[in-house]
């Protein structure tokens, strides 16, 4: 059983691509030779407790067929057991979803039989994990994060497209949407931000980003100097800073020239501690997860991952 792989599909992805492609991708599968169970996702975190079933049934190799939510999902199914090793997973991902940042670092192809093939050839690396700490509902939780997560700005539009989401709207459309009602309504709040428990930066923050890739948002680069595989985050935080010179500079973002705007620090980490006031919306990989205050712990080459 521990050759089979596990594929787990949210048929919602990409505008509900996942149902729609599921035939064209599992023909793919079947090509190559794969030996394969599937599962579609019905609701939120389904792909986690799929996940954390096919380990009780022997399954240690998964594909996550979705967005970047969907392989959020089955990184956490993965860590949040505590049976198996992590080191003993092996996780690939055909990306169908509207941002696949995480697809986006290692430069995985939209192209099914192309990902098939990169399946195929079984070509891994090891990646970090980030364990996220948080509040949710005012009790303590916990994430795994496989790419990169932010609060203030950004966590405060993946909150509001989570609301969206819970409205049945999806497509791009719905990223535009959130962006805009964020922007327009966001404050700068006021951060207390420690760096491997030592303090780095007080004062008003419009946006911050932790990062063990480089990619966000559907191609925005914040955390440019990210490096998958080598212990430590990436911490970027914009302080506060007039909107109206964050529109001017919007184009930096996408280039991966953040550094260069003056209200912008960073720097790397092990560990990070933030405490927000107002409390701030956390996000991870994408996804709204819960609020301040944020502890966050490297776990280094945790997981392998196919790559190209």
């Amino acid at each position: 059983m521990s050759e089979n792989w596990k594929v787990i599909i949210n048929p919602k992805a990409g505008n509900c691509k996942g149902v729609e492609e599921w035939p064209a991708i599992k023909e793919q599968l079947m090509r190559i030779g794969l030996n394969i169970s599937f599962s579609f996702t019905e609701h939120m975190y389904h792909a986690i407790e799929l996940t954390e079933s096919a380990i009780r049934n022997g399954y240690r190799k998964f594909i996550a067929v979705g967005g970047d939510g969907t392989l959020h999902e089955v990184v956490n199914g993965l860590f949040r057991q505590n049976e198996v090793p992590t080191t003993d997973f092996t996780i690939a991902s055909i990306p169908i979803g509207t941002g696949n940042d995480w697809g986006r670092l290692y430069n995985f192809p939209r192209d099914y039989s192309a990902a098939a093939e990169i399946i195929a050839a079984g070509k891994t690396k090891m990646q970090d994990i980030a364990k996220v700490d948080v509040l949710k509902d005012g009790k303590p939780a916990t994430r795994y994060m496989v790419n990169i997560g932010g609060m203030a700005f950004d966590a405060y539009t993946c909150y509001l497209f989570s609301k969206m989401k819970e409205k049945r709207m999806s497509g791009r459309s719905l990223y535009v949407k959130g962006l805009l009602q964020g922007f327009t309504k966001y404050k700068s709040r006021f951060f207390k931000i420690k760096i491997d428990g030592e303090p780095f930066f007080e004062g008003k923050v419009f946006s911050t980003a932790f990062g063990i890739g480089k990619y966000s948002g559907g191609g925005m680069i914040q955390t440019p100097e990210a490096i998958p595989d080598d212990g430590i985050l990436e911490v970027t935080v914009i302080k506060k800073i007039p909107k109206a010179k964050v529109l001017l500079n919007l184009t930096k973002l996408f280039k991966g020239t953040i550094f260069s705007i003056p209200e912008v620090i960073h720097t790397k980490a092990k560990t990070v501690d933030i405490e927000s006031t107002p409390s701030s919306y956390v996000e991870v990989d994408g996804e709204d997860v819960g609020e301040s205050a944020l502890h966050i712990e490297m776990i280094p080459v945790a997981l392998n991952v196919i790559v190209p």
